[in-house]
């Protein structure tokens, strides 16, 4: 798991690299090209110019490449930190409720990460995620539904009966179950 997370984190690099080398490369071509259509590339002054915006995109890139490298490192030591915890932590005895985790974390700890601090976009994320999964719950309101829960062992069917902004309620043949859309994985309609 480690392994294929590293290669996907060297992907991701590798592909950030390319387009920031485009994104700083492409704007340089165009310059040094208008510089030459101009009859102006002979300059001093766009010759200084030029070798100045090559050297602050060559800083920036090396900025950026240092910045991606430390946040995988971080990433990677963070996945290897939740694998060890998942080891560690014994089965509980009965199956976990649907709404064991909150979707928004305590005002105390909202965008919080062990170790890290504060991180406004965190809780960005988590809002999002939750618009998403209530619009896509609200297109299946009283329909025959299965949602997938995060760490559920087999995936809830039933009817859809509610969806407010801080989750769904599903109507099982035996129960109502509260499900919030911090663990919703995925809702399917059921034929």
């Amino acid at each position: 798991m480690a392994d294929e997370a590293r290669s996907r984190q060297h992907g991701l690099e590798q592909a950030a690299s390319i387009i920031f080398a485009l994104v700083a490369v492409v704007p340089l071509l165009i310059f040094a090209w208008t510089l030459h259509d101009l009859g102006a590339i002979r300059s001093t002054q766009a010759q200084i110019s030029l070798v100045l915006a090559v050297g602050i995109s060559l800083l920036g890139f090396w900025m950026f490449r240092s910045l991606l490298t430390r946040m995988a490192e971080v990433v990677l030591k963070l996945t290897a930190a939740l694998e060890q915890a998942s080891r560690s932590r014994p089965a509980p005895p009965v199956a976990p409720s649907p709404l064991a985790t909150p979707a928004v974390a305590p005002p105390e700890q909202a965008g919080g990460v062990v170790g890290i601090g504060s991180i406004r976009e965190l809780s960005e994320v988590v809002r999002t995620m939750d618009a998403l999964w209530h619009r896509e719950a609200s297109a299946h309101l009283n329909e025959r539904v299965q949602v997938s829960v995060a760490n559920g062992r087999e995936p809830l069917i039933g009817m859809l009966a509610e969806a407010t902004a801080d989750g769904l309620i599903l109507e099982l043949p035996d129960r109502s179950v509260p499900i919030s859309y911090g663990r919703v994985t995925a809702i399917d309609r059921l034929s």
